[in-house]
């Protein structure tokens, strides 16, 4: 049966430093939600408060409704996916699986049937005879999956569950990740600094920064409506564009919203015109281009902007040279105003400028 996760104001001060800084997020029952952030965000001592291995120095956490303060962590009813798997090498893969049904002390062939059941969810019935060690990096995590899963918890936590995988075994598995997540309907909380691991597995995304969480809400939601610059920033690239009177008057685009402040523009919602005369276009000279595989990366310089802007060109479009003429059209679906948000939640920075983590936070 699924279960909900409620933090509520959650503290926690190591050394005397603040690490979390009143965090609130409920984790709806049966939902995966992802913790993102760089390091020293706080995402992963969020995790850790959850799990049991960090005590909050203020605050609670409510699993279903019971509250976690106190509770050892082998009592709290959660699965765990450590990012180096924590295997045992000296262990089967199936006695791995069945090493937490062991520690319940359940009977032998109820154990046999569950290894069998979470061997079969992450499609691996063949290998329970095998070490470990025979076993590819992205089999492994697998199997320490089915091992977090075989006594069906109430919450699964995911720590940076796909980092030690190359990039083409990361994206199958994030896929996997979603199947079996929803298959099993678990609770999931997961943590991870890849953008795009977050926004392709999840139902919410809590974008974590300096010890706080910044914005909650769907990957849709946080991608094209960000809530604050920093969010903007993290999720990809984006052009943060200052708004007076209601309008960007280096686009000559009207923003709704307040009438000053600064909006985001992402770099897929601009086009590059051969014409710098073209209507609906202004004027702009190219100063690099980045080739990308399915996309180019073109920077242009505009008058009126203070930056040089972004623009991705997607693959089979012929794309101009450095140094050449061209016109900017915005072809987005409407900017995203921030005016009612400070520029960033460092004063001393400006909008453009990537905003870092609490000096001396941990992970």
């Amino acid at each position: 049966m699924s279960v909900s996760v409620e933090i509520d104001a959650l503290n926690v001060h190591l050394g005397g430093a603040p690490i979390l800084r009143d965090v609130t997020l409920t984790v709806p029952a049966g939902s995966f939600v992802t913790l993102l952030g760089p390091s020293g965000s706080g995402k992963t001592t969020t995790l850790n408060v959850l799990a049991g291995f960090t005590e909050p120095t203020s605050g609670s956490a409510l699993l279903g409704g019971r509250p976690l303060t106190g509770v050892p962590p082998e009592k709290r009813d959660i699965g765990v996916v450590f990012q180096n798997y924590a295997l045992f090498p000296h262990r089967t893969v199936a006695q791995n699986v069945e090493f937490p049904l062991l520690a319940r002390k359940m009977p032998k062939g109820e154990r046999r049937e569950r290894v069998a059941r979470a061997l079969e969810l992450v499609r691996l019935p063949e290998v329970g005879g095998r070490r470990v060690q025979s076993l590819s990096g992205g089999q492994q995590q697998r199997i320490a999956l089915a091992r977090a899963l075989v006594y069906e918890p109430a919450l699964l936590l995911l720590d940076e569950p796909l980092a030690a995988l190359d990039k083409q075994l990361r994206e199958a598995m994030q896929y996997e990740l979603g199947r079996i997540q929803r298959e099993t309907g678990t609770t999931t909380v997961a943590v991870t600094h890849d953008q795009t691991e977050a926004l392709s597995m999840s139902d919410l995304v809590a974008i974590m920064n300096g010890g706080r969480i910044e914005q909650i809400g769907t990957p849709e939601e946080v991608y094209h409506r960000p809530a604050t610059p920093f969010v903007a920033q993290f999720l990809g690239e984006a052009n943060l564009l200052p708004v007076s009177g209601g309008r960007v008057e280096a686009l000559a685009l009207p923003v709704e919203g307040a009438s000053d402040g600064f909006t985001v523009v992402r770099p897929e919602d601009l086009a590059l015109i051969g014409d710098p005369d073209a209507a609906g276009a202004v004027p702009a000279t190219v100063d690099g281009v980045v080739f990308q595989g399915p996309r180019s990366r073109v920077t242009v310089t505009v008058p009126g902007c203070a930056e040089p802007l972004v623009v991705t060109v997607p693959a089979g479009t012929e794309v101009p040279g450095a140094g050449d003429a061209v016109g900017v059209r915005y072809c987005g679906g409407g900017a995203r105003t921030l005016s009612d948000l400070p520029p960033t939640t460092d004063p001393s920075k400006s909008p453009n400028e990537p905003v870092s983590a609490a000096p001396g936070a941990a992970l």
